[in-house]
């Protein structure tokens, strides 16, 4: 989340504003018309969703009609963060999950989005506009208590608030935000799922908006028992999973498949979509990389991360051991083998464009034949330093 008073101060005029939303819209999403975004399976909408973090409605307006303005029919649906309980933006502030707490204030906020989304927008499909939120909101880790129907009942009002201001689809983090007294990686961990909460809110809301269910999915085994379990739910979401383990993505991917024929894609092979996604990375990262117009935009450590990330995974599955892992990797030995040689590949390549086009000696760049996740992994260090990849080793330790 981009953060405008960390670059201009409160007082900022609205041209202030403007310039560097501008700036932080660019940087994240592109130029218009220059990004081709995934869309739909009609082809009419792109599947780009904005979340914004905000506590003044009519700055939140401003920056949907730029947006909208900017980006209009990029942007499939606009949320609204009022779930996180970091320091940044939850605790003694009071936006993020703190704005659970003020279901007039989270009311007005969603407002904001809808005439904002409204006043530019000539397309055909409206802007959806969503809220992510918990189940529960406490001040202080000592306040934490078992949930009953006093917080169902407040939730339901609030989602009723936010439904009567224009909202259409909740995400409900199945778990209790702690304002305080727990850091964020506790608050995934230390507050108890409940589920129920979430099935109870679809079953009031049936056919009034939609409902997805996040939190504690860490595996493709939990997401199929949840699907089972929680059929009712119109989706389900999942975040740190997917960055601690990107490849489960294709796993996600022929799920979805199996489920809905429509989306076609049939008979296309795990191994081959995984060949597929991490060969159409690396000649992205490869591109922009060798485009001076583009180095401003994504840095060589934006570009590496999600390879990195790639090659953690594949190491941790390649030393599976059944006796202390319950879930089975995704590929085979070979498979992740195969991979390993094409991740090694583009990262020699990236290195050489890092290095302005200079090739490294032979005996740094042969990296051997043998099979070495741990030796590719320390090679990231070259492209972004030790201090950078060693941060991402830690921050990926807490997903």
């Amino acid at each position: 989340m981009e953060k405008v008073d960390d670059i201009y101060p409160k007082q900022m005029n609205d041209n202030e504003a403007s310039d560097y939303l501008q700036y932080a819209l660019e940087k994240r999403l592109g130029f218009p018309q220059e990004d081709k975004y995934d869309r739909d399976k009609s082809g009419d909408r792109s599947n780009l969703i904005l979340q914004l973090g905000s506590n003044h409605p009519e700055r939140l307006r401003s920056c949907i009609e730029q947006t909208i303005h900017r980006y209009q029919n990029e942007v499939r649906e606009i949320n609204l963060n009022c779930g996180c309980p970091s320091i940044e933006s939850g605790g003694s502030s009071n936006y993020g999950a703190s704005l659970m707490k003020q279901t007039e204030l989270s009311a007005q906020l969603v407002e904001a989005v809808r005439k904002g989304s409204k006043a530019l927008s000539t397309s055909s499909s409206d802007v959806g506009i969503s809220v992510k939120c918990r189940i529960a909101v406490f001040d202080h880790v000592d306040d934490m208590v078992p949930l009953d129907d006093s917080h169902y009942n407040y939730l339901k009002q609030y989602i009723t608030c936010i439904h009567n201001a224009g909202a259409n689809h909740v995400i409900l983090h199945a778990r209790p935000a702690i304002l305080s007294g727990l850091t964020p990686v506790k608050n995934r961990i230390v507050p108890d799922l409940n589920y129920e909460f979430v099935e109870r809110i679809k079953a009031e809301f049936n056919g009034k908006m939609d409902v997805t269910l996040n939190g504690g999915i860490t595996s493709l085994s939990k997401l199929k028992s949840l699907q089972e379990d929680s059929t009712s739910v119109t989706s389900h979401m999942a975040g740190r999973w997917c960055l601690r383990r990107p490849m489960d993505l294709v796993g996600v991917e022929t799920l979805l498949m199996d489920q809905n024929l429509s989306l076609g894609h049939q008979g296309i092979s795990i191994e081959a979509r995984s060949v597929n996604a991490v060969q159409d990375y690396i000649g992205f990262a490869i591109e922009m990389a060798s485009q001076p117009s583009n180095r401003q935009r994504y840095t060589i450590a934006e570009l590496c991360l999600p390879l990195f990330l790639v090659v953690e995974q594949l190491r941790d599955d390649y030393d599976f051991d059944e006796d202390v892992c319950e879930e089975k990797p995704l590929l085979s030995y070979v498979e992740i083998e195969s991979l390993f040689d094409i991740i090694r590949d583009g990262v020699v390549q990236l290195e050489e464009l890092a290095g302005n086009g200079k090739k490294k000696k032979q005996k740094d760049n042969a990296m051997d034949d043998d099979i070495n996740f741990k030796r590719l992994s320390s090679s990231f260090k070259a492209l972004v330093g030790t201090k950078v990849a060693n941060k991402w080793k830690r921050n990926r330790a807490e997903l």
